[in-house]
């Protein structure tokens, strides 16, 4: 089994500096089409585009693709036949482990890129990590990807309420682009993201908006500090945001009398956070 510190955070050694976009030239934008709408579906396709380069990988599912996954993507296949259709057109997939090995090849090619997505932070991601993981492929990933970034956080920080009907992909398309597309094809899907990131996002990006590809991991390492109302959830989502866990923490608090303060201090945690979070440890001991 393929296994380091950056398969699993709460082994790690080395507490990560903020997020620093500046001098990272290479963007890829990234889309996952899956058997169902739930993070426990099976990918079918995965799409991604860089300003020369597009990569499309038809995968082929363990289960079912669902009725309802099938009319949204066109995508259908037979476990009789091993055959897969894309709105009738037939097309060749592969398994889950040479997408994946696949995917990452045409990363490396990239020069650490960060990813981009619409609502990956909540769907593509936690979806693409645990796959990554099943096939001991989560450590080799997060050293080809500088971290991700999701444009619909960068839409819901930027763009005024009334300016947008809603927040979906296909709408802010439409109203900034002013074009209309399929919707929930992979290739199609990062097409269109670009067009739209290259006229409308390029000058919202910042920095804060990028998030380690660890993020969830360490979001789950707060679940004690979360349910015990140590810390707010904003706070766990900055310190996670940067790769951050717990274990990090307890690190840096055993390591210097004041290591855990100038890494709070770094992440701008508001003071009587960081009181809370020294005390937590405290109580430990």
């Amino acid at each position: 089994m393929e296994f380091n510190f950056q398969q699993d955070p709460e082994q790690t050694t080395e507490i990560p500096l903020p997020f620093n976009v500046d001098g990272t030239k290479c963007k890829v934008f990234f889309d996952l089409e899956t058997t169902g709408l739930g993070r426990n579906n099976d990918i079918i396709q995965i799409a991604a585009k860089t300003n020369s380069n597009s990569f499309n990988r038809y995968v082929i599912p363990r289960v079912d693709i669902q009725i309802e996954a099938s009319k949204i993507t066109g995508i259908t296949y037979s476990h009789g036949t091993n055959k897969m259709y894309v709105r009738g057109e037939i097309v060749e997939p592969v398994s889950l482990h040479k997408a994946l090995l696949d995917f990452i090849h045409f990363l490396k090619e990239q020069n650490q890129p960060i990813i981009l997505g619409h609502n990956i932070c909540n769907f593509d991601i936690p979806i693409i990590v645990s796959k990554l993981k099943e096939c001991n492929l989560f450590s080799t990933f997060c050293e080809t990807v500088k971290g991700f970034l999701d444009t619909m956080k960068v839409a819901r920080k930027c763009i005024p309420k009334n300016d947008a009907e809603n927040l979906k992909q296909q709408t802010l398309v439409k109203q900034f682009v002013g074009e209309n597309y399929s919707a929930n094809n992979g290739i199609e899907d990062v097409d269109s993201l670009k067009t739209l990131y290259d006229r409308t996002f390029t000058s919202l990006v910042k920095s804060d908006d990028v998030f380690s590809v660890l993020y969830h991991n360490c979001m789950e390492s707060y679940s004690n500090l979360l349910k015990n109302k140590i810390v707010s959830r904003p706070v766990c989502m900055q310190l996670a945001k940067d790769g951050i866990s717990l274990k990090h923490l307890k690190l840096a608090s055993v390591r210097d009398v004041n290591g855990l303060k100038f890494v709070l201090q770094d992440q701008k945690i508001p003071r009587k956070s960081v009181k809370s979070i020294q005390e937590y440890f405290q109580n430990e001991e």
